[in-house]
C-alpha cells in the first residue's frame, strides 16, 4: 500500500482535474487562461469560500489586512496562474504548497486542504467509486477497510450462480480475507500516516517530529505539536537590518507580530507560533521605529 505522500496529493488533484474539466459548463477548466482564471476566483470568492479556502486566497494573493481580497485579485499579475495551468493540464510538477492548494480549490478538490487530506479517513479516487466500510475496531483504534460498491455488488451476483454449499464456502472465504486485509492495515498503519507526519515551531522555523513528542515551551506558551501543513511549514522568523527589502512594487514582503513590546519578522502570511496571534504586513512606520 503506497505511503500518502504530498505527491500522492499532487496526483489526486491532477486526476480530479481530469474529471471535472469535461463538466465545467463554464469551459474555464477545459481550456484555462491566466486571465479567465483570474475571473473564475473572483466568481467563488463571490459565492463564499471557507475560512481555509480564504486564508489560501489571502496568502496566494498577497492580500493586505486592509484589503478586500477581491480587490487583490483584480489586481493580481495573471502570470501567476500559468504555473497553476501547467500543473494541471501538462502535469508539470511544482513544489510551491501554495500554487498547489490553489489547483484544489480552482478543481474543487476534497479533501483539501493536504493536511486534511493526509488525516482523512478517505482514500481520494480518480473515478468517484462509491465505498462500503468494514470496520475492525478495538478500544484504542478503528481500521476501515474499503471496497468499491460496484465490486461487491458484481460478487453478489457471481454468488447467485453457485450452489448454496460454495456460497456459504464463498461467505467463509471472504470474512477470512477481510479479517487479514484488516490485520494488514492496522499493522501498517504507521507506514500510511507514520508519526513524523507532525510538525512543531524550532526556534525560527518548524520542523517535522514525531506526533507523540512532548510540547516544548515557548516564549508565552507551550509550543503544540500540530499536523504537518505544507503551507504553514514555509513560515520562517528572520532577523532584519537597515539593508532588509521589505517591499516589492510597493506591497509590503515582510510580515511582523509584537512580542513583548518589540516585533519579530517573518517571510510570509500567517500566525506567530508562539502567540497565536495573527502576522501583519509590515509598515514604514514599524520600519522606522523599530529597524532604522
Amino acid at each position: 500500500m503506497a505511503k500518502i505522500t504530498f505527491n500522492s496529493y499532487k496526483k489526486a488533484i491532477q486526476d480530479h482535474y481530469e474529471i471535472v474539466k469535461n463538466k465545467d459548463i463554464t469551459s474555464v477548466l477545459l481550456t484555462p487562461s491566466p486571465a479567465q482564471l483570474r475571473n473564475y476566483c473572483t466568481m467563488l470568492v463571490d459565492k463564499g469560500l471557507s475560512k481555509k479556502d480564504e486564508e489560501i486566497f489571502k496568502a496566494f494573493f498577497e492580500t493586505k489586512s486592509d484589503e478586500k481580497l477581491k480587490k487583490s485579485i483584480e489586481s493580481c499579475n495573471t502570470d501567476k496562474f500559468k504555473t497553476i495551468i501547467s500543473f494541471l493540464k501538462d502535469k508539470r510538477d511544482s513544489e510551491m504548497a501554495l500554487r498547489i492548494e490553489m489547483a484544489s480549490i480552482i478543481v474543487d478538490f476534497s479533501p483539501r486542504p493536504y493536511a486534511d487530506f493526509l488525516t482523512s479517513n478517505s482514500i481520494a479516487t480518480s473515478d468517484n467509486k462509491q465505498f462500503v466500510t468494514v470496520i475492525n475496531g478495538d478500544n484504542d483504534s478503528e481500521t476501515k477497510v474499503r471496497f468499491g460498491v460496484e465490486e461487491v455488488k458484481e460478487e453478489i451476483v457471481k454468488a447467485k450462480n453457485f450452489s448454496s454449499k460454495n456460497i456459504k464456502k464463498k461467505i467463509t472465504l471472504g470474512l477470512i480475507g477481510l479479517i487479514g486485509i484488516s490485520s494488514i492495515a492496522y499493522t501498517a498503519k504507521n507506514l500510511i500516516i507514520p508519526d513524523a507526519q507532525c510538525m512543531q515551531w524550532q526556534n525560527n522555523h518548524y520542523e517535522k517530529v514525531d506526533c507523540n513528542k512532548q510540547n516544548q515551551q515557548g516564549i508565552i506558551k507551550s509550543i503544540d505539536i500540530i499536523p504537518f501543513d505544507p503551507i504553514k511549514a514555509e513560515l520562517i522568523k528572520i532577523k532584519v537590518s537597515d539593508t532588509t527589502t521589505f517591499f516589492k512594487n510597493g506591497k509590503a514582503i515582510l510580515w511582523y507580530c509584537k512580542v513583548n513590546g518589540k516585533p519579530e519578522f517573518f517571510n510570509t502570511h500567517g500566525i506567530h507560533p508562539e502567540t497565536g496571534k495573527a502576522l501583519k504586513p509590515v509598515t514604514k512606520y514599524i520600519i522606522n521605529k523599530y529597524v532604522k
